[in-house]
């Protein structure tokens, strides 16, 4: 099943993942977190657009409700900085080939994860920065009460397909190269215009 292979297969980049990213340790203060969120900008801004040149409808995947660039995008503006943002931030360029939708579902896979946590960061960054998904926490908020049906959702459609397909091989490597892309793309230090938005956070 192509879950428990994707599961299985990213469990190691999964948990690195998380403690590049490590969004639970620099949500405390306010310019701690329009640095996460520039960076989760530069990468989605920047994947998504590779993934919606597939014809995902066809698969059964409406990727145009699932994107999330439109919802970073109104967050940076409520936080005062999309501006900046745009100016400085640039595109991600490292990314897998994501020219087939078995490459894209591979990306899907990883997205649709992150969304996972979503509700208990919403109530961290509710309660350590005043923050809703009506003034600046929208990203995180996602699918809202319904994420956890979006994901059995998606779950079933990515099953479907390579149900359908056969090739669970090239949705697993994309999956891992997107983990890693995901990866590096936190990790880079020396971005781009960072001395332009660390001056305005100072």
């Amino acid at each position: 099943m192509i879950l428990t292979k994707l599961k299985e297969a990213t469990r190691e980049q999964h948990e690195n993942l998380e403690n590049v990213v490590g969004v639970m340790d620099k949500l405390f203060k306010r310019e701690d977190y329009e640095r996460l969120l520039t960076k989760f900008y530069k990468f989605y801004s920047s994947i998504e657009p590779r993934v919606a040149q597939n014809d995902m409808e066809s698969h059964g995947l409406n990727f145009d409700a699932r994107r999330k660039t439109a919802s970073l995008e109104r967050d940076l503006q409520n936080l005062g900085i999309l501006d900046d943002v745009k100016s400085v931030a640039g595109s991600w360029t490292d990314l897998p080939t994501l020219d087939t939708p078995a490459k894209a579902f591979g990306a899907c896979y990883v997205m649709e994860g992150a969304t996972l946590g979503g509700q208990i960061i919403m109530r961290h960054l509710k309660e350590h920065l005043s923050l809703t998904p009506d003034n600046g926490g929208s990203f995180f908020n996602s699918y809202g009460h319904e994420v956890g049906a979006k994901w059995k959702e998606f779950c079933g459609v990515i099953t479907a397909f390579a149900e359908r397909q056969g090739d669970d091989e090239t949705i697993v490597e994309a999956a891992k190269e997107t983990f890693d892309s995901f990866g590096r793309c936190f990790a880079e230090t020396a971005a781009a215009g960072k001395k332009e938005l660390e001056s305005k956070w100072r």
